[in-house]
């Protein structure tokens, strides 16, 4: 019995060593899923990169640009002006605008004083960790400047000669933060005169008393955000807009690959090749239905979206149907050329999903793609659904057009021509 076990293990192992592409895809797709998920299942964005823009053009200002500049995790790109950030903010070039207002204070007093922050809430993870990285920087700076400020009241306090404290004295913190109002430096006074009363003055260990105690309307540096083009910040205004590139390209890729290999394996394929079609005609006959069934499955997922997810479509849909049209093309022409070189339903399959789960995961579908180190990141552009993605976020939220993305476009369209021109060639041959 075990005998005869093991010359039917032998066979089978005989046969997949015959059938090299079940074989490759066995060995190989863990090890994609591993490499992919390793690397890309990522939300949190290292590098933040920021545009400065600065009203206030004051000692403030000037401290928290070169503090920003020194963060470790934000790369100030540029001090621009503002409707320069908010065009680059628009198509991606940045992912944070930082506004330094007119009268900005390192400690404000009131809601216009305070630092602002845009951010894009179309690219929902990359808006989140903007956010978060800013307001570390923030507090962290806000820490260092309470500690400043603390040291410097204490010299102020052991260098008093008496239980009264001149006005000038406590200006000499205008200086460190060019900031306090008249009536913060009166409630410093105040506050500096009664520990002095109080014998404070003179017990060194006791000089560092809190901040806040003396400034009873102190308030943290906290920055006024501004969510941009997905004000609430909702996931599936994030997730809808590529849900249509990445419900196309399935459907497409696997309806046509499977389709044109069912044709050889019931060899209703060599009927059509004693047919008067050409091999041009018979192409188009094949990849037109398909066509036609992906841009119904289009429409129905887009009115969907739109009605029953209330997800906003503010660009020209006209202008989005070319742009899906462009790239169902491409999607078909991938599909039929995964049929040129499969034998089979199973093979075609395989190869099929081998395309598609790099796609779902590397493509920025899910995971940004500014997360993905980039040993991984060049193979997601190498895959068209990478840049269909960005274009349908921009004309859902941003009310933008195809042409506002022209490299997006060029690509597009030359993975349209490279599928179909290279499906053709290939197909013909299997014809003849």
């Amino acid at each position: 019995m075990v005998r005869r076990v093991l010359y039917l293990v032998w066979k089978e192992f005989i046969q997949l060593r015959r059938d090299r592409r079940t074989l490759a895809m066995m060995l190989l797709l863990p090890l994609i899923w591993l490499i992919a998920f390793g690397y890309a299942v990522r939300f949190d964005i290292e590098e933040i990169h920021v545009m400065v823009v600065d009203e206030a053009k004051n000692e403030a200002s000037k401290d928290v640009i070169e503090q920003l500049e020194e963060y470790e995790d934000l790369i100030v790109d540029e001090i621009v002006p503002v409707a320069t950030a908010e065009r680059a903010l628009e198509e991606g070039r940045t992912d944070v605008i930082v506004t330094l207002p007119n009268g900005f204070r390192s400690f404000p007093a009131e809601k216009e004083q305070k630092l602002t922050l845009q951010v894009d809430g179309s690219r929902l993870f990359t808006a989140q960790s903007a956010v978060r990285s800013t307001s570390q920087f923030l507090y962290e700076l806000q820490q260092e400047n309470m500690t400043e400020l603390k040291e410097e009241l204490v010299k102020i306090l052991a260098k008093s000669p008496s239980p009264s404290l001149e006005l000038t004295q406590v200006e000499q913190l205008q200086p460190l933060l060019g900031l306090l109002t008249d009536a913060q430096i009166e409630q410093v006074e105040e506050g500096l005169n009664e520990e002095i009363e109080k014998g404070i003055a003179s017990q060194t260990e006791k000089r560092a008393k809190t901040i806040e105690d003396w400034f009873p309307d102190f308030k943290q540096l906290e920055p006024e955000v501004d969510v941009l083009y997905n004000p609430d910040l909702k996931s599936v205004n994030y997730m809808l807009p590529g849900l249509v590139g990445l419900i196309l390209i399935f459907i497409t890729t696997l309806m046509t690959s499977l389709g044109v290999v069912k044709e050889k394996e019931r060899g209703t394929l060599e009927q059509l090749i004693v047919s008067p079609l050409s091999s041009l005609e018979l192409i188009l006959g094949k990849l037109l239905p398909y066509i036609l069934i992906a841009f119904i499955d289009f429409l129905l997922v887009f009115v969907a979206g739109v009605v029953i997810f209330a997800v906003p479509f503010h660009g020209p849909f006209f202008s989005f149907m070319v742009v899906a049209l462009l790239f169902l093309i491409g999607s078909l022409g991938l599909g039929l050329l995964i049929s040129t070189v499969s034998q089979n339903q199973q093979q075609a399959m395989q190869l099929a999903m081998l395309t598609l789960l790099p796609q779902i995961i590397l493509s920025g579908f899910v995971f940004p793609l500014e997360a993905m180190p980039w040993g991984i990141r060049w193979i997601a552009y190498l895959m068209p659904l990478t840049y269909f993605i960005p274009v349908s976020r921009a004309i859902f939220l941003k009310g933008l057009t195809p042409w506002d993305f022209p490299l997006e476009m060029i690509l597009m369209t030359g993975f349209a021509c490279f599928f179909i021109l290279l499906a053709a060639v290939r197909f013909r041959r299997s014809l003849s």
